[in-house]
């Protein structure tokens, strides 16, 4: 049996990464692959390294990925993904902060 355009053969490596087919062809991972990088560039701002970020960390953030107003941004992101409402954006709110940064354009490659 032939094998059709197998993105993870060395001579169509070209076509697709194979990192990126890995995870986008795996049906129960949510995020895509530029959400997943978000998170780690989301928790490389946590500079007290407490697990949580705070509004200040998200305005760093937010500058960091080029928005014009970084600190309503923070204000924005904060109202939309603090699910428990204690001014702070812990591990678990981690994915309702990345979906809020990718439903407005922020992704980091």
């Amino acid at each position: 049996m032939k094998h059709q355009n197998n993105p993870l053969d060395s001579k169509n490596a070209g076509n697709c990464c194979p990192r990126t087919f890995a995870l986008t062809s795996y049906r129960r991972l949510k995020m895509t692959l530029p959400q997943v990088h978000l998170i780690d560039f989301f928790r490389h701002f946590d500079k007290d390294e407490d697990r949580r970020l705070t509004k200040q960390d998200l305005k760093d953030a937010f500058d960091s990925l080029g928005s014009r107003c970084p600190t309503w941004r923070a204000k924005r992101a904060l109202q939309h993904a603090d699910a428990n409402g204690n001014g702070y954006i812990s591990e678990q709110e981690l994915d309702g902060l990345v979906k809020y940064a990718a439903k407005h354009g922020y992704v980091k490659k």
